[in-house]
């Protein structure tokens, strides 16, 4: 059994495709939903985190929030949403339509939020943002932030928006509130672990780490010594990183996924490192995402 806690659905026609092709990116496609719900079946996903990314200050983009409750009425005993905003708009105010929105995503059953700070460019610990935060943690949702490496033109996704250190000032604010930052906030995932050490609600996951083995397994065992592990989860991150075409995915999948099971340890025993036992590997399939969202 596996829970996916990393998957972005998205239409095409929520891109701006003149600003993705000026920057030499092609723009995805619409996501097959049939498709991934074949591939689901094949490697044993029961349950999936679906989410867009709403880019709409700097990206003029969102994947289309429209598709995710789409998604979700038709399928809602496989997906858990989130709702993706940007809380700061293009004039640099906080955003008042995202609240309004909000309200409308608990009510339809969505269970989280979506923060992408480097694409949206703005620090997670801005108080303009700490609205969200405190309608977040009044409600119950979890709130998950892109606090890493960002993906696309340096001018388009800004390192400086992404120092972990800053979620420090909203884990002390809002110590009730639930939060995941992606891929194990990489680069600085020792830091984010540092982080995780000392609040029980912080986890994270493995997306787009799984083409990095040696360091990979290396992060598993780093968060094995800080006893986080149990907080750790797997996520595909589709689409990002995977062929757009959607041909390769599956197999994309069920290679992440024999990685987990078997070769972090493989690897961790040539080199001489402890490895993880069966059910901190349980854990990261499928049952820290399922005790996070309540599944």
């Amino acid at each position: 059994m596996i829970v996916d806690a990393h998957l972005h659905l998205l239409k095409a026609a929520n891109f701006d495709k003149l600003l993705w092709e000026k920057n030499e990116f092609e723009p995805p496609s619409d996501t097959p939903i049939e498709a991934i719900l074949n591939w689901f079946k094949k490697v044993g996903v029961v349950k999936a985190v679906i989410m867009g990314q709403d880019m709409t200050r700097i990206w003029n983009s969102t994947c289309g929030e429209d598709y995710i409750l789409e998604i979700y009425k038709k399928f809602n005993n496989i997906f858990v949403p989130l709702a993706s905003i940007e809380p700061i708009d293009k004039m640099g105010r906080f955003n008042k339509e995202t609240l309004k929105y909000l309200e409308f995503a608990v009510k339809s059953g969505f269970k989280g939020i979506l923060l992408t700070p480097p694409y949206g460019q703005y620090h997670s610990n801005d108080r303009r943002v700490y609205p969200i935060y405190e309608f977040a943690q009044e409600n119950n949702l979890v709130v998950q932030f892109h606090h890493g490496a960002a993906w696309g033109p340096p001018i388009l996704g800004q390192l400086k928006y992404t120092n972990i250190f800053e979620l420090n000032d909203v884990i002390v604010d809002f110590p009730e509130l639930k939060i995941v930052v992606e891929h194990l906030a990489f680069p600085w995932s020792e830091q984010l672990m540092s982080l995780m050490a000392s609040t029980i609600n912080l986890y994270s996951d493995l997306a787009l780490l799984y083409d990095q083995p040696n360091l990979t397994t290396w992060r598993l065992i780093m968060a094995k010594e800080y006893k986080v592990i149990d907080r750790i989860m797997y996520g595909s991150d589709y689409w990002a990183g995977n062929d757009t075409t959607f041909t390769e995915f599956g197999k994309q999948m069920k290679n992440w996924i024999s990685f987990l099971k078997e070769g972090v340890n493989t690897i961790a025993e040539k080199i001489g490192w402890s490895k993880l036992e069966s059910n901190e590997i349980e854990g990261i399939l499928y049952k820290n995402a399922s005790k996070l969202y309540n599944l």
